[in-house]
């Protein structure tokens, strides 16, 4: 089963996190199922994660099996393994 792991961060709006990361084990084949799957159990955390269009929203990076999410509005097509492990962070910027 594929788990969701949220930096702490995101997983501070979660009420069960306090302030460290969290993991979610969901049934999902793709990253979107796997987000379906947590916001059906958090939903709060949509509007954190997602923007009004359905993407990742710019300041949220993804991580799928050690590997950077390239395209943030394909989330049907990333598609994830048995034990696949998906990071949601917080992306940094600034210069």
């Amino acid at each position: 089963m594929p788990t969701l792991v949220l930096a702490s961060a995101l997983a501070r709006w979660l009420p069960a996190a306090a302030g460290s990361e969290y993991r979610i084990d969901v049934e999902a084949t793709n990253l979107h199922d796997a987000l379906g799957s947590a916001f059906a159990q958090y939903p709060a955390l949509r509007g954190y994660v997602l923007d009004e269009q359905g993407r990742i929203r710019h300041h949220v990076a993804v991580f799928i099996d050690g590997q950077a999410l390239k395209d943030k509005s394909g989330l049907s097509a990333a598609a994830l393994g048995a034990h696949s492990e998906i990071y949601l962070l917080q992306a940094l910027s600034g210069g």
